[in-house]
């Protein structure tokens, strides 16, 4: 999968679990910091469970312990995919 078939992914699941999240309306970047999404926890949980159903599979929670940046996020698509 690529990074633009990630991002769509990603800007799908936000949307999805957190609408009016990008009050800003800024393009994702795959360096942004999971932080700077300004979603909390549980919609962040969310958007990963919006991605693992997507893509039927299921991240490891020890995996998704070390995503700090979107980038660390499609790591684990790319992965999966």
């Amino acid at each position: 999968m690529n990074d633009d078939r990630i991002l769509e992914l990603v800007t799908a699941a936000l949307n999805s679990v957190a609408p009016g999240w990008n009050k800003d309306d800024k393009p994702l970047d795959l360096n942004l910091k999971m932080k700077d999404l300004s979603i909390d926890s549980v919609s962040t949980m969310e958007m990963v469970g919006y991605i693992e159903e997507e893509l039927g599979v299921t991240f490891p929670d020890e995996d998704l312990a070390q995503v700090n940046r979107l980038e660390d996020l499609a790591g684990l698509i790319r992965n999966a995919a």
